[in-house]
């Protein structure tokens, strides 16, 4: 065999070789043998965050120490009196009056519910609404009504007294205005109660939508004040708001 006829048999190997790797490498097995082992990798772990891991442990330590609070606060609650209704300036208390709610009472003035029978008997010694917690301080052993005191009735029409209304335990002062002029009736009154036509009450106020107060004064001078009020002459003056009615 001649050098140039060994050199083409060489060619044509080479040439077959070639050709056989390119079929194998582009055969779709081959590829999807590939992409099967590519997706089998193991992927690599996230970054680790130490202080997320902290806080998460210190927010279940803060939220067990609340429960833990709030649970034994509910265990230092006690029963103690309230007011079922309001309970006006004067008026004496009786068991329908009051109720029982539970509060935790550190330092709060309250009376307990076993303390009810001292409670009953007694008189408010300024109004007292529904819901409020009944302490020794709201309490007085005799009404307005005392030995040297009376209760008188005055229909009052809009424009004699304040426009801001009148309420149980307000000190006042009784004025009687004749042709213009006016007249100290009593210069110290409380306000006992206050009705108007619109409670619904029977005889609580006037047929024209007046306003019925009943005033505590002193005996001495119920007579007067209850004849300016028949001859409607009586307006009032507000003096305190609201005022206890100790000493009164």
């Amino acid at each position: 065999m001649s050098t140039q006829e060994r050199i083409d048999m060489r060619s044509r190997e080479s040439a077959d070789g070639r050709s056989g790797t390119g079929g194998r490498t582009d055969s779709p097995r081959g590829k999807s043998g590939l992409g099967a082992a590519s997706e089998r990798l193991p992927r690599p772990p996230g970054t680790r965050r130490p202080g997320l891991a902290v806080l998460a442990v210190l927010l279940i330590v803060l939220g067990a120490a609340v429960a833990g609070l709030l649970a034994l606060r509910l265990d230092e609650r006690q029963d103690v009196l309230v007011a079922r209704s309001n309970i006006t300036a004067g008026q004496q208390i009786t068991a329908e009056n009051l109720a029982v709610a539970k509060v935790a009472s550190d330092g709060v003035a309250v009376i307990g519910a076993d303390q009810a029978d001292e409670v009953i008997g007694r008189f408010a010694s300024a109004e007292i609404p529904a819901g409020r917690l009944i302490d020794a301080g709201m309490l007085a052993a005799a009404g307005l009504l005392k030995s040297d005191k009376a209760a008188v009735g005055i229909p009052l029409s809009i424009g004699r007294f304040p426009a801001g209304g009148l309420e149980a335990g307000d000190v006042v002062q009784v004025v009687r205005a004749v042709e213009g002029e006016g007249k100290e009736a009593a210069a110290r009154a409380t306000v006992s109660s206050v009705k108007s036509s619109e409670d619904g009450v029977f005889g609580a106020g006037g047929s024209d939508g007046s306003t019925v107060v009943t005033l505590i004064v002193a005996r001495d001078e119920a007579v007067q004040v209850a004849a300016a009020a028949a001859a409607d002459q009586i307006s009032l003056v507000l003096l305190e708001r609201g005022a206890s009615t100790k000493g009164n």
